[in-house]
């Protein structure tokens, strides 16, 4: 409300309202949310670790290993993610019609579909046998056809989720894995493939991924339309445009 207003004196010096707020601006809208929830210990906490770095530059810390590499891969870093982000202002929002070829192109790709799993877990190779907790792939296999099996036999899926699952969380869970976007690049293709073919209700044959074997349930699908996914398509647009650009620079 009264910008100039002195709100802190920091080693003598006044702090107005706007320099406070204006401490806030190298940091993103989430942080900054949480951090205007207590300025004043914000605005502490930002001097305090002035005034921390001053002593430790005057002992000549920054030039010492291995804290001087770290500084300087940390600049690196943070130079570097600068740039991709400037690559990917520099990429237009598509036209409404580029989304909808865009969308068209993809189909089922924005649908969001909720899964529950059973997660048969084997040992990698060179495990000790004999080792607390540890399966070879092949007992694996013989207990997820197991699970299967009983399954088939009109088992229920979410009490053998309980008892035969060795992903803890979502066991705990009855199987719940919670919801996902089809089009989630962290969703293997083999997963997403037998996905496509259930209906809500549906399990999957057990799916091999690297670590152990997987029974999928689809317990919903959400048909996604344009109009729903329109945001979702932009930015994925956008973003494959500035993965094509970042491509193009580092050949």
């Amino acid at each position: 409300l009264d910008p100039n207003r002195v709100v802190a004196t920091v080693a003598g010096k006044q702090i107005t309202a706007k320099e406070a707020v204006d401490m806030l601006k190298p940091y993103t809208p989430e942080q900054r949310k949480q951090l205007e929830a207590d300025l004043p210990k914000f605005v502490q906490q930002t001097y305090m670790r002035g005034q921390l770095a001053d002593a430790a530059k005057k002992l000549n810390l920054d030039q010492q290993s291995p804290l001087r590499e770290q500084i300087a891969i940390a600049h690196d870093t943070m130079l570097a993610q600068a740039y991709l982000a400037h690559m990917s202002q520099g990429t237009s929002a598509p036209a409404t019609g580029e989304a909808e070829s865009y969308f068209n192109a993809h189909p089922g790709d924005f649908d969001t579909v909720h899964l529950s799993g059973i997660f048969v877990q084997f040992s990698p190779p060179g495990t000790p046998a004999g080792a607390p907790g540890s399966r070879t792939e092949a007992q694996a296999r013989d207990k997820v056809d197991d699970v299967e099996k009983k399954l088939k036999a009109g088992s229920d899926f979410t009490s053998l989720a309980r008892t035969e699952s060795d992903n803890q969380a979502s066991a705990a869970k009855g199987g719940d894995l919670g919801p996902f976007t089809m089009g989630d690049a962290n969703i293997p293709a083999n997963i997403k493939s037998a996905i496509a073919k259930l209906e809500p209700g549906q399990y999957s044959d057990p799916i091999q991924i690297p670590s152990g074997f997987l029974i999928i349930k689809l317990m919903s699908r959400n048909k996604a339309t344009l109009e729903q996914s329109r945001d979702a398509v932009a930015k994925r647009m956008q973003q494959e445009k500035g993965n094509a650009a970042l491509k193009q620079e580092l050949d």
